[in-house]
């Protein structure tokens, strides 16, 4: 960077600082890069220099532009002298630290520590997503207590901003560029537009005498600074809110998850009225950095949101909470922080844990190979499509499971005949009970994996059809170490693809659990899966989609726009049309016969968009997004047809009925709603689950729904009745709960993928026989 009033490199000065380079220049001085000679480090050099009324001399010293503005100038300089005294006296690890301040060429200079690393601002662009909550706590907590530390000392720091906050290569924050005595020369020289920063500075900073400020002043500003990291732009100017106060809250306007009470923090913050805001740190840090409600990203009860961004955790950071093998590490709340007061989960947790296992039944034997693929690969319809939020598997082996009850003996209805002998009652309830019992044995004979029912036999008590239910775990497999974040079968049923954590793709042979494939997907970590044919469309963390051949393993194509996550993919009508939906609030259709740019970009959330389904009757492409809303779109005319509204949180997954009709739709807070597509009608609302939905299919009949959740369930819904069939609770077995659910192309078999690397098979055929001519 280079400044025509800087000094030049190579400058030394008062014989013990070398000017490498300028860093910056504002409207009160110039910073440089620099050299310690004696003691060969790098120091930042802050020099005093007030454009308005300061000048280069011919021996590069600084003087006044006229005599009108020498007093100006010397007591600008006298305050700048005093800031670095004052801040000369801290010694915190989140203050800039003042080595030294001197006068030299006629002006101030003060000698920094050279703090290395990334503005708030250039890192939270290079995250390429909202901040996760656990980020921002490691960010706020040292923040405040730097702040804390300062107004303790009657100081004010007048200029935060995501400029003035730097992230060192630890993760750790420092303030920067304390603006006080900049506050004091634009006052005293009535250069009002250099008191404030637009979006961040309170109304009361906007004065020319600097009444009313104090503490609140700059909680304002950090307020501001967290608005500005949640929801990716800064707030409407004070001034402008006075007049008319247009600021989103901060529930509304955030682009991620957080704790309830974190945003209600900012949103006191930047209260107009200096009344009513928190007067000191220690008043607002409690909701600060307080635990989360009942609500978390583990489950409920267990406190504080999800966040979109925790659908894949990226390889690296899970890496290090393996081989570390404790959680993530988290910034404890200050004493002035209210603590959580206990969980009633703790004791339910203890239970699930001294479940007494039954024994294994050993490892598979006697399976049929899977069916070779067809010679000529069709499109199947969009129903058999399986989009979810990424995962993996391991060879099926029976699980440790509670013992379930004693099988009981069916007792049929009573036959009325002639005569009273019992032996035609007993006659009767032998066939009945063992036509039952042969049909389940039927079913179970062709059950791939290792059988573990957790269902019995249920026989129906009517004289015109007797009904046998069968809805229960056929096995699991294991194959991801980082957690399975989606899973998805073939087309015809025959391979499982899953991916996970540990950035891998993997593909399985759907009836042996064996792996037949692995391939390394990307270094930046997963988010997304969709399977059509033998071919996989991944969405990563960089911005990346990428289209890969199953029986290969090979990468046929990437789609890139930018560096905002891909959280959603799905084919759009073909096996080289494909969607994404990406935190950069868009929606985009790519071919893969054309790289490049995306075939057309579909714009209309205002926030980031996290699912996407298509449906080819229609045709049409569902998108949902972080602004509760879900929108349909026409793929003939690519315009918006409807919005529908209602959600109370971010929306998490979308899919389409395989008639088109019908829209589902599940979100952060475990809302399940099932709409019309033909109108703007919510056809059911349904209890869903206990936390977020992480992932949602319609079987291909249209006449199921299963849903994946963070409570860790996967629940099967009648649709047409508006109820639960089926839950299979305890899918996972540690934090974030189901993943993602697919249903086979038949509709007859259920893949789940955990967090815990686990994915399960389950069978959901339901077994009819029939007396007579009717049918249930």
């Amino acid at each position: 960077m280079t400044h025509v009033l800087a000094l030049p490199s190579g400058t030394e000065l008062v014989g013990d600082f070398r000017i490498e380079r300028v860093l910056g220049a504002g409207g009160f001085g110039i910073t440089y890069l620099a050299d310690e000679i004696a003691l060969a480090r790098s120091v930042t050099i802050k020099e005093y220099f007030p454009t308005d009324f300061a000048a280069r001399g011919q021996d590069q010293g600084a003087v006044p532009r006229s005599s009108d503005c020498a007093g100006d100038y010397r007591w600008g300089l006298d305050r700048f002298i005093e800031e670095a005294q004052t801040l000369a006296r801290f010694d915190h690890r989140n203050i800039c630290r003042v080595y030294r301040y001197f006068r030299a060429n006629n002006t101030g200079y003060m000698v920094l520590k050279f703090e290395e690393g990334a503005s708030l601002k250039g890192w939270l662009k290079g995250l390429g997503r909202a901040p996760r909550q656990a980020e921002l706590d490691r960010v706020v907590a040292p923040l405040l207590d730097a702040l804390e530390i300062i107004h303790r000392a009657d100081f004010l720091h007048r200029d935060i901003a995501p400029d003035n906050i730097i992230i060192r290569k630890d993760g750790s924050p420092v303030l920067i560029d304390f603006g006080s005595a900049r506050g004091d020369i634009a006052r005293h020289s009535r250069t009002v537009s250099a008191l404030v920063k637009p979006g961040y500075s309170p109304y009361e900073q906007y004065g020319e005498n600097g009444a009313g400020q104090g503490p609140w002043t700059d909680i304002y500003a950090l307020g501001a600074t967290l608005y500005h990291a949640i929801s990716g732009k800064r707030p409407p100017d004070s001034p402008s809110r006075v007049v008319k106060d247009d600021l989103v809250s901060a529930r509304d306007a955030a682009l991620a998850a957080y704790r309830p009470r974190f945003l209600t923090a900012i949103d006191r913050a930047l209260e107009l009225s200096i009344e009513r805001r928190p007067q000191s740190i220690a008043a607002w840090r409690g909701d600060l950095l307080a635990p989360g409600p009942v609500k978390s990203k583990t489950g409920w009860l267990t406190g504080g949101q999800a966040s979109d961004a925790d659908l894949a955790l990226e390889p690296a950071q899970a890496a290090r909470q393996t081989a570390a093998a404790q959680p993530a590490e988290v910034v404890p709340p200050a004493p002035d922080a209210p603590g959580r007061k206990g969980s009633i989960l703790d004791f339910f947790e203890g239970l699930r844990r001294k479940a007494t296992p039954v024994a294994d039944p050993g490892p598979m034997g006697g399976l049929n190979p899977p069916p070779p693929p067809p010679s000529v690969q069709t499109v199947p319809p969009a129903a058999a499509v399986a989009t979810a939020a990424v995962g993996p598997v391991v060879p099926a082996r029976a699980i440790s499971q509670p013992k379930p009850p004693p099988a009981r003996t069916p007792r049929p209805r009573r036959v009325r005949s002639p005569g009273t002998g019992k032996w035609r009652r007993r006659t009767v309830a032998v066939l009945v009970a063992t036509s039952i019992i042969s049909a389940a044995v039927g079913l179970s004979d062709r059950m791939p994996w290792t059988s573990n029912s957790r269902g019995g036999i249920v026989a129906g008590s009517s004289a015109t059809a007797v009904r046998a239910e069968v809805a229960h775990q056929m096995g699991q497999i294991k194959g991801h170490a980082l957690g399975t974040h989606a899973v998805g079968f073939t087309s015809d049923g025959s391979l499982l693809v899953t991916i996970g954590g540990d950035a891998t793709l993997k593909v399985w042979n759907a009836v042996t659990g064996n792996l037949t494939r692995s391939v390394n997907v990307t270094d930046r970590g997963a988010t997304s899966l969709a399977v059509l044919g033998r071919r996989a469309l991944t969405g990563h963390h960089d911005g990346t989609a990428v289209l890969w051949d199953i029986d290969r393993g090979e990468k046929l194509a990437s789609f890139k726009r930018n560096e905002a996550s891909i959280w959603s993919v799905a084919f759009a009508g073909g096996l080289d049309q494909v969607v994404t939906a990406s935190h950069d609030w868009s929606v985009a259709l790519w071919d893969a016969g054309h790289s490049g740019a995306a075939k057309f970009i579909f714009e209309g959330h205002e926030s980031s968009a996290q699912a996407v389904a298509y449906s080819a009757r229609g045709p049409y492409l569902a998108s949902g997004g972080a602004d509760r809303t879900v929108k349909l779109w026409s793929m003939e005319t690519m315009s918006l047809l409807r919005s529908y509204r209602g959600h109370k949180d971010f929306i998490t997954a979308v899919d389409f009925s395989a008639d088109g009709r019908l829209l589902a739709s599940g979100d952060l807070d475990g809302g399940l709603r099932i709409w019309s597509t033909s109108s703007n009608r919510l056809i059911a609302t349904l209890p869903g689950h206990r936390g977020r939905i992480n992932g949602l299919v319609f079987a291909p009949n249209g006449e199921m729904l299963a849903t994946a959740g963070d409570d860790g369930a996967v629940r099967l819904w009648d649709v047409r009745r508006g109820r639960a069939i089926k839950s299979f609770d305890g899918i996972s077995e540690g934090p974030g709960g189901a993943r993602a659910v697919a249903f086979s192309s038949d509709g007859q078999q259920l893949a789940t993928a955990a967090a815990d690397g686990t994915v399960r098979l389950w069978n959901t055929r339901i077994a009819r026989t029939t007396r007579g001519d009717q049918r249930e």
